[in-house]
């Protein structure tokens, strides 16, 4: 049971850092458009400082109020909640 609740808390870890990982992608997409040089370094490298914000959030997150807790925050919001029975 333990393994499953340590892959259970991975794939939430993982769910946290993935936000920034995307954003930091865009990001270096962005730039790297701008530039017109697509296949430089840009977009890893804004891909892996994604990563590495969102590793430490995740963890952050996990060490105070717990990823299960932070995920249960998200989904029970007043406001989801609001706009989804106005549609």
């Amino acid at each position: 049971m333990k393994f499953l609740a340590f892959i259970a808390q991975s794939l939430l870890w993982l769910a946290v850092a993935a936000s920034p990982t995307i954003a930091g992608l865009i990001i270096g997409f962005i730039i790297s458009m701008q530039a017109g040089e697509l296949y430089s370094l840009t977009v890893p490298l804004c891909g892996f400082v994604g990563f590495i914000i969102g590793g430490l959030w995740a963890e952050r997150v996990r060490k105070t109020i717990g990823l299960s807790t932070f995920f249960g925050r998200l989904i029970g919001m007043r406001e989801l909640k609001d706009n989804d029975k106005r549609h």
